[in-house]
């Protein structure tokens, strides 16, 4: 017979069970942070300097590039919400990002795997194992894998999406598609403000809805399936930061009482740039129409943020350099989710992470130099956080995946194809690093990267080989010639990388980080064993994706 204490032993222990299982999956919500990803398009983490307006005034697009935060050391940016958060939080001074351009980049976020690792079917269909893989915007969330969000769903977090996705369907990115894929067509000269036009808008702006919650995310809104171009309309063709804070504060708002992921991509300072002016006026951005959105025509008004003008004048005030204003404007979209978390009472327990998808410093997107994989990284947490703390170990975009599923109380030994590691320990101040080295990947490009080192390879696949060795001449978009063919298809990122970074098409580069931190110095013939240590860390990494041939170094 069960004594009396032992009955009541087992009915508290069932109660216990089942509260935890209500709440999850056996984790208390209670305890779990809520996560707030907020991310922007093409944001280096380096201070430009005057050195290198100098150094490349043979090139007019390259006067002004974009600045990162305060946070970052930069004295000529007015962010103080940010500051703020990342002075009460953690500064990451060694972030980056395993692909330098959108897809991969989001891909490898949203995953905790290295693009290459991707079974998408179209990318699976382009470079089918056995072959060399080409990483570029080519790689798409899977249809079945795990993911973040899913994974997230399955603990009992509600999960929400705002803004640029370029990581599925590439195949409906281009026009010529639409129709075939069910998405309707309008003119790039239409008028958002006809009917028919924003009709057509919703409509394809719904369709994006539907799909992207079929990867893990219960709230979608304030969808961009890429950049603001492949909307295909002009008057759409400018950045509108209010449209898509405010779906995130709706999101924000009707979260309940599970604990939340937001997922808030934004557009800015990817092109068109926001700094960019015509006739004085930034069209693009702070003098834009703010009813002109993903959906077409909103005649409403956005009470969510403050007036662009009033931003413009904030600026003015500071004394900051106006072509900057993008980034108090930027700021002021974070200010209104914190306040959004502190008027529901969940700003104490949420997680805000603030970084970048990679860079373009120097146009080095689409290249593994620092300049396109270095990136702004802080992170606040009143409850878990010390403020005033500072990371200066590696860091990758892989982990942030293992890092906010074992937030959410996920055994991470039971989960498979994750490639990144979980940073809970260094938000709770433990300061050891997390990596000995990091691998990049990015068109026919591998690297790796210690604190001091970082080592280079360009290798290509047989076909061009063969094309290079016969003395084939490829051109670009500007009908340039070149022996040798850019990491990547998209000529116009490539001729701009090369011709900023002049060891662009060498096969071996090795770079001392310490002593030549902007690259400029290739020392693969001076410093042989250093290059070999490096050669076998590319090659422990690279063994590490089966199936997947890179010349000489994995068969």
């Amino acid at each position: 017979m069960v004594s009396r204490v032992t009955a009541v032993i087992l009915a508290i222990l069932i109660i216990f069970i089942s509260e935890h299982k209500a709440s999850g999956e056996g984790h208390n919500s209670v305890k779990r942070p809520n996560i707030v990803f907020i991310m922007t398009d093409d944001q280096s983490s380096i201070i430009p300097s005057q050195n290198d307006t100098e150094e490349n005034s043979q090139m007019k697009s390259i006067r002004f590039q974009s600045h990162p935060f305060g946070f970052n050391g930069d004295n000529g940016v007015h962010t103080p919400v940010i500051d703020g958060l990342a002075k009460n939080g953690m500064i990451f001074t060694k972030a980056y990002v395993s692909s330098s351009v959108c897809s991969p980049s989001r891909y490898s976020t949203l995953t905790g795997r290295y693009a290459g690792r991707c079974e998408g079917n179209s990318f699976m269909s382009l470079f089918p194992y056995g072959t060399m893989a080409v990483v570029e915007n080519n790689t798409e969330l899977e249809e079945k894998s795990q993911n973040l969000p899913r994974l997230l769903q399955k603990v009992g977090y509600r999960t929400g999406f705002v803004g640029k996705s370029h990581v599925i369907d590439h195949h409906l990115l281009g026009y010529k598609n639409w129709e075939k894929g069910g998405l309707r067509l309008y003119d790039r000269g239409d008028d958002p403000k006809e009917e028919r036009v924003t009709e057509a808008m919703i409509h394809n702006h719904n369709y994006w809805v539907n799909r992207i919650k079929e990867f893990g995310f219960d709230y979608v809104n304030s969808v961009y399936a890429a950049n603001l171009l492949e909307l295909f309309n002009d008057s759409l063709n400018s950045h509108n930061l209010e449209y898509r804070n405010q779906a995130a504060l709706d999101f924000i708002e009707k979260s309940g009482e599970e604990p939340f992921f937001l997922y808030y991509s934004e557009s800015v300072p990817h092109g068109p740039e926001p700094w960019r002016q015509t006739r004085g006026k930034f069209i693009f951005s702070l003098d834009a129409k703010p009813y002109f959105t993903s959906k077409g025509y909103y005649p409403g008004k956005f009470e969510n943020m403050p007036d662009r003008h009033e931003i413009k004048k904030e600026v003015a005030q500071k004394g900051i350099d106006p072509r900057q204003g993008w980034l108090t404007w930027f700021d002021h979209a974070v200010g209104s989710v914190v306040n959004k978390l502190r008027e529901v009472g969940k700003l104490e327990n949420t997680l805000i992470v603030i970084t970048s998808d990679h860079g373009n410093y120097n146009f080095a997107k689409s290249t593994l130099y620092e300049g396109g994989i270095k990136v702004p990284l802080m992170m606040y947490w009143t409850a878990g956080i010390k403020a005033g703390s500072v990371y200066n170990e590696l860091v990758q975009n892989i982990d942030f995946t293992p890092t906010f599923l074992e937030l959410a109380g996920v055994d991470l030994s039971l989960l498979d194809e994750i490639d990144g590691v979980s940073m809970k320990r260094v938000l709770g101040g433990n300061t050891e690093a997390l990596h000995d080295h990091l691998f990049f990947e990015i068109g026919f490009a591998r690297g790796v990267m210690t604190k001091n080192w970082k080592y280079i390879a360009v290798r290509y696949n047989e076909e061009l080989k063969q094309k290079i060795e016969e003395g084939y001449s490829f051109t670009d978009w500007r009908g340039n010639r070149y022996k040798q063919p850019y990491y990547i298809k998209n000529s116009h990122l490539g001729y701009h990388a090369a011709l900023l970074n002049e060891n662009y098409f060498e096969a071996d580069q090795l770079y001392d980080l310490k002593n030549d931190p902007h690259e400029k110095n290739n020392l693969q013939q001076t410093n042989t064993a250093e290059l070999q240590e490096m050669k076998k860390l590319l090659v422990r990494s690279l063994k590490s994706f089966p199936g997947r041939p890179y010349a000489e170094f994995v068969e």
